[in-house]
């Protein structure tokens, strides 16, 4: 039987301003306010994660047989929080994280926790580079914040957050191995090229020493 495979990719700490690789010109917008020089002498650091998935051929974190191999930790971990959800520039509460999570359809971005709307907005509304400042905002302010990412089969998911994630996110992961599902977790950095990102068409049977299998 083939397995479902979930990879889970984080970067912790990052600084949020170099998220983007500065391709347009105006990559900082000059209506954007100047950052304060004491933040530009000491970034924040935040915490990102990306969950990837696919089953075979078809590639998608919500593509798998088994859903619940990554909605139950993500659940785990941030299911205590209120969320909502944006689509179509509309936030809502959330009544149901597990079938969001699951389905990501029209949504534009999920929040958790103390999520000012007129910020969660803002994350929505823009290319993802320029609703930085927004981000910072929510996550300074105790939120949680998830994108569901276009796969080619379906959605994978990343995450944003003001504390670290990974450790919990992991020993979550290792709670909830799900029914025929392999599980990966490896550094952001190590994996940015295509190549790396999916490693588990070439080496999946002998893994580079950077990928850590649960």
């Amino acid at each position: 039987m083939t397995p479902a495979l979930v990879k889970y990719f984080h970067e912790e700490p990052v600084h949020l301003e170099a998220l983007s690789a500065e391709t347009d010109p105006d990559a900082r917008r000059r209506d954007e306010p100047a950052m304060p020089l004491a933040a530009l002498l000491n970034p924040a650091n935040y915490y990102r994660g990306y969950l990837a998935g696919s089953h075979g051929d078809r590639v998608g974190l919500t593509a798998i047989p088994d859903p619940e191999a990554f909605t139950g930790p993500l659940l785990a971990v941030f299911g205590g929080l209120a969320w909502r959800v944006v689509r179509e520039e509309e936030v809502t509460e959330v009544s149901d994280l597990d079938a969001v999570l699951r389905d990501p359809s029209g949504v534009q971005a999920l929040a958790g926790g103390a999520a000012g709307e007129a910020d969660l907005r803002a994350v929505a509304a823009v290319e993802r580079r320029y609703a930085v400042p927004a981000l910072t905002r929510l996550l300074d302010g105790g939120a949680v914040v998830l994108f569901p990412e276009q796969a080619h089969d379906g959605f994978d998911w990343s995450l944003f957050s003001a504390t670290p994630v990974k450790d919990r996110l992991v020993a979550a992961l290792r709670a909830h191995p799900g029914d025929g599902v392999r599980r990966f977790v490896m550094p952001y950095r190590r994996a940015r090229s295509e190549h790396k990102f999916y490693f588990d068409r070439w080496t999946l049977d002998a893994l580079p020493e950077w990928v850590e299998e649960l």
